[in-house]
């Protein structure tokens, strides 16, 4: 079983339940080793303004906000969904 999807869906949890309107709120390795340029950065404010509904907001954060939030949520249901079949197909030799 595939574990990944516990891992990713704790990082949208995460971003989700930062403040986006605090300038300090970032998980940003990059930022906190006093970089001043991070492509990233931005990005966990603008999937936590998806989750909140403000979309315009998100876009201004990070234009790749809305695109992470779909990508993260398409993959986690791939991986649950391939656990679900294997655990169903496992079960089904059991019985035969």
């Amino acid at each position: 079983m595939h574990f990944e999807w516990l891992l990713l869906g704790t990082a949208l949890l995460l971003m989700a339940s930062i403040d986006p309107a605090v300038q300090k709120a970032s998980f940003c390795f990059i930022d906190r080793f006093g970089f001043s340029f991070c492509p990233g950065c931005g990005l966990g404010r603008s999937v936590a303004y998806v989750f909140r509904g403000d979309l315009m907001a998100s876009f201004a954060m990070h234009p790749a906000g809305m695109l992470a939030v779909l990508i993260l949520s398409g993959r986690i249901g791939l991986i649950l969904r391939r656990n679900y079949n294997l655990k169903k197909e496992l079960n089904h030799e059991k019985d035969t």
